[in-house]
């Protein structure tokens, strides 16, 4: 099992994106796997906090690896972990059995992991978690339900989320997005109304033939989501599916308009020969979105995105990779010129890891600004 992970730095004294890659068989990200014998776990989720890389696996088993070191320590937790994130700094799991009537929330403190919340399950299976500045989000099969200290608000949704499995998820104050990706089968991309629970699928085919652009949820899987910075009021979604060919491109979501805000086409694409869309028949597909500054930062098959206003970007190659307790990591600080009124604080941004044929790639969060020993 490998995990590869890069960091880069968009300006000095500022946060550091971290982004993982993981080159393993990808499993379904949302659900506890049942241990077998010899069996080998896949990863669903990577964070850094506390100066610390932590991953959780599909059998909900949480590890980290600290900066500097070639091993793995395990986490003992009172059961098997459902989901992890950052919550003020800190690494946060949600725990649980398929048995149990609760859910238990955990944030790490002093190398313990006391309660923090405990939520009903009401016979529901929880399918994501998402952290933010303003508080924690959980989806399940039926309800969305916000944590906020010991606040708990619960809202039906008004039908399943179906079409694929939840890769990414972007809450904002009155909304909370959805990504999914069945492969070739598509995804795209959903929109919760967190006061009513109602559920729309976000989607334009401007071309009206099969699997026209620049969003369908019939042939787009959503790997990652994140505020639009220089649109407050817009969120911007990483599309990516490898299958014979890669394809992929960055969209933008203002309400119910969606248009394409960058794609680069990938190999060998002297033909002249288009889609219907106008882009070539190969794309870079992207894995994983967050947002520094007025910056995006995207994962790529073949580089790392720092994606501006008008579509322009900056791409850095992937580095080489470091085993480190099994899995491959390689940290690598890259400075860029920023203006310091550009610098804004942005809130703890982790996303779900994404399939693509035997590589899992996927955006773990945002690092503190020190980083020893690099």
């Amino acid at each position: 099992m490998t995990i590869r992970a890069s960091i880069s730095r968009a300006c000095a004294a500022t946060r550091l994106v971290l982004l993982v890659i993981v080159a393993v068989l990808a499993t379904q990200a949302s659900a506890i796997e049942p241990e077998r014998p010899g069996q080998q776990s896949f990863l669903t989720r990577a964070v850094f906090a506390e100066e610390r890389l932590w991953v959780l696996s599909d059998a909900g088993d949480l590890s980290s690896v600290a900066e500097g070191q070639d091993w793995r320590t395990s986490e003992a937790l009172p059961e098997k972990a459902l989901d992890l994130c950052v919550r003020e700094g800190r690494p946060t799991v949600i725990t649980g059995t398929e048995e149990s009537s609760v859910w238990t929330l955990r944030q790490r403190s002093g190398g313990a992991w006391p309660t923090a919340a405990v939520i009903q399950t009401d016979g529901d299976r929880l399918l994501s978690m998402d952290c933010s500045a303003s508080g924690i989000t959980l989806l399940t099969t039926r309800r969305l339900i916000d944590l906020d200290g010991e606040k708990q608000n619960a809202v039906p949704l008004s039908g399943p989320l179906s079409g694929g499995l939840i890769i990414s998820t972007y809450g904002a104050s009155d909304q909370f997005f959805v990504g999914l990706n069945a492969g070739e089968w598509g995804g795209g991309l959903r929109r919760i109304d967190r006061r009513s629970g109602n559920i729309t699928v976000i989607e334009r085919n401007s071309s009206g033939e099969l699997c026209g652009g620049p969003l369908n949820a019939a042939c787009d899987p959503v790997n990652g989501i994140s505020a639009l910075p220089w649109k407050p009021d817009c969120v911007v979604a990483a599309i990516g599916l490898v299958h014979f060919r890669p394809h992929g491109r960055i969209v933008e979501v203002c309400g119910n308009q969606v248009q394409r805000l960058y794609y680069k086409p990938y190999g060998d694409n002297r033909s002249s020969k288009r889609s219907n869309d106008g882009e070539p028949f190969s794309t870079v597909a992207f894995f994983g979105l967050t947002r520094e500054g007025d910056t995006l930062w995207a994962v790529g098959i073949d580089g790392i995105y720092g994606i501006g206003a008008g579509g322009t970007a900056r791409i850095i190659p992937l580095p080489r990779f470091k085993d480190a307790g099994g899995i491959a990591v390689k940290l690598r600080r890259a400075q860029f010129r920023a203006r310091a009124h550009e610098r804004q604080p942005t809130p703890i941004d982790q996303r779900r890891c994404a399939p693509s044929r035997s590589t899992l790639i996927c955006m773990a969060g945002e690092m503190p600004p020190i980083l020893r020993g690099l």
